[in-house]
């Protein structure tokens, strides 16, 4: 697929999401049509390299995609995240046989991928997991637990899960070395409910999944044994980073408080001017660090800088979908006017993990040390 095509597939995208984005929102459900159009784009296989069917593109397509994809659903941007960040994991850590099995139908669309990492009752940091795997006399696993707050839930085919299959014996301030990552296929026994009636993000289809004597073969751990952390941290080098997510829904409120402006001829006022360059400015700040995280540019500060992006791009897109809802006034204040919804949706991306108080003590730590 050609630049050209790629950006013809982009458009016809954004486009049909955005007819869909009101009624997920309304319902709290993911919509099929949405759903089908991501993955018919062909643009699910953006980070897959083309040996395995993929398009070969770097973190910084990833990012840029995620980010205009957001600008028409945020719902969809976010579950176009998990699915590249789990699709990052198996690059960096996965056997020659899980490339193999599973990157062909990531990237085709035919499969999607998610993250669950979060259980109730463990913590922003992940410390205490319930979710135990057992080793099988024949080497290989019987999972049982349930993880919460999974975006994707009940819509992939495949999880990165995260599992406790040892004692806890690191000071890691995000995952311990007694926990493993598994990549585990929904038929082999996960149920989902993604009931959660969630204020923003509504139509990311966010939830619980539940694993009952869930069988799993020994060569579905990826990442070495206890290697929780340094899956957990690669992710934070390779250039993806939910900033990608805020600067789309910072990109969507700037652009209809500028058109609001120009709509009611009021591009002369002063105090709008002001404000309007106030979000432009915000804008392209965050732009600026999100963009340095996707192009890989930081050398050995990047692990912080991807953290600093998430926390600076979303609490800017805050600031920013307020200040354009303050812009356009009461119309904007109103179920299902756009504004509205980013301004629920942006708010979400400072609770996903870490949560914006656990990624700044992390950044924190590394830097006194």
């Amino acid at each position: 697929m050609g630049v050209a095509t790629q950006g013809v597939r982009l458009t016809s995208l954004l486009e049909e999401l955005e007819k869909h984005a009101i009624i997920a929102d309304e319902t709290g459900r993911t919509q099929e049509q949405s759903l089908d159009a991501l993955k018919a784009s062909g643009l699910l296989g953006g980070l897959v390299p083309k040996e395995y069917g993929g398009l070969g593109q770097d973190s910084l397509f990833a990012g840029r995609l995620i980010a205009s994809i957001a600008t028409v659903d945020p719902s969809i941007a976010i579950i176009t995240f998990q699915h590249f960040s789990v699709v990052s994991r198996i690059l960096e850590w996965g056997s020659a046989k899980q490339r193999k099995d599973y990157l062909p139908k990531l990237a085709s669309g035919q499969w999607l991928a998610a993250s669950a990492w979060s259980e109730t009752g463990a913590g922003a940091n992940k410390q205490n997991l319930s979710t135990i795997a057992e080793r099988t006399l024949d080497g290989d696993w019987i999972i049982n637990g349930v993880k919460s707050f999974t975006t994707g839930a009940g819509l992939a085919d495949l999880y990165l899960v995260l599992v406790q299959t040892g004692t806890n014996d690191s000071k890691s301030l995000y995952g311990n070395s007694g926990q493993s990552f598994f990549l585990i296929e929904t038929s082999q026994g996960i149920t989902a409910d993604a009931d959660t009636n969630l204020s923003g993000m509504r139509g990311s289809s966010t939830g619980f999944i539940s694993l009952h004597q869930c069988q799993v073969a020994n060569e579905q751990v990826i990442g070495p044994l206890g290697g929780a952390p340094s899956v957990i941290n690669g992710i934070r080098e390779c250039g993806l980073t939910l900033g990608s997510v805020s600067l789309g829904i910072s990109e969507a409120a700037y652009s209809l408080a500028l058109e609001h402006v120009r709509g009611r001829g009021q591009q002369n006022n002063a105090v709008l001017q002001a404000a309007l360059s106030e979000l432009h400015m915000n804008l392209e700040a965050v732009r600026a660090l999100v963009d340095k995280v996707a192009a890989k540019e930081g050398g050995d500060q990047l692990s912080q800088i991807a953290y600093q992006s998430k926390i600076f791009a979303s609490e800017t897109s805050e600031k920013i979908a307020r200040d354009a809802g303050q812009i356009i006034g009461g119309s904007g204040y109103v179920r299902g006017k756009k504004i509205e919804r980013l301004i629920r949706d942006a708010r979400a991306v400072s609770l996903m993990g870490p949560v914006n108080r656990l990624a700044r003590e992390i950044i924190g730590r590394e830097l006194i040390s």
